[in-house]
């Protein structure tokens, strides 16, 4: 674990000049391109390794500096409710199951966001899925989802939930070791 936390907080500390000077959106649209080919594990939200609602927490709090980690269906309806976002807002796409599914061993109901994408450029996003997360176009993605029942909806960031969720810190479903020491990082430099 200790080997896995410094190899990211060089990472980190290497690419603070390229960002330092760049806005909250442009940082998240960064560090979604910057996840790109990470290895697909759920549960896990770091820059070695994510699911897909980890890669938009982990962005989110990079580009921040909120602490959130939650589900994909959660940043639907809690995080993401701008429902008309303009091109410079933080953005991300999200796959709505129409009707009761099991993926894995998770039963998704009707209604219930099952895959978010981080979206980081006009019509690209960071698609986490397994066995590794890609760049993808979203106008390819739409007909395949849509094919399987999937409705997909392009919604953003309402900045002061992030912050009250943030602030709370109700809302840390799971998360994972090196996740906790990005964040410990991230603060000790704001200090």
């Amino acid at each position: 674990m200790e080997s896995g936390n410094l190899k990211m907080r060089l990472m980190l500390e290497a690419e603070k000049e390229i960002v330092k000077d760049l806005s909250e959106a442009e940082r998240y649209r960064y560090f979604l391109g910057r996840m790109q080919f990470i290895k697909y594990e759920s549960g896990k939200e770091n820059l070695i390794e994510s699911d897909c609602s980890g890669s938009v927490c982990l962005a989110l709090l990079l580009a921040t500096g909120c602490f959130i980690r939650v589900t994909a269906d959660d940043l639907f309806k809690k995080i993401f409710t701008v429902k008309n976002p303009s091109k410079d807002d933080i953005q991300a796409a999200f796959f709505v199951t129409n009707y009761d599914r099991k993926i894995g061993q998770k039963i998704y109901k009707e209604g219930e966001c099952a895959h978010v994408a981080g979206i980081c450029g006009i019509d690209v996003v960071l698609n986490c899925v397994s066995p590794v997360s890609v760049l993808r176009s979203l106008s390819d993605m739409r007909p395949f989802y849509n094919a399987m029942d999937y409705a997909v909806y392009v919604r953003g960031l309402n900045r002061d939930e992030l912050q009250k969720a943030s602030d709370s810190g109700n809302y840390l479903f799971g998360a994972d070791y090196e996740y906790k020491n990005i964040y410990k990082a991230i603060n000790q430099e704001r200090r």
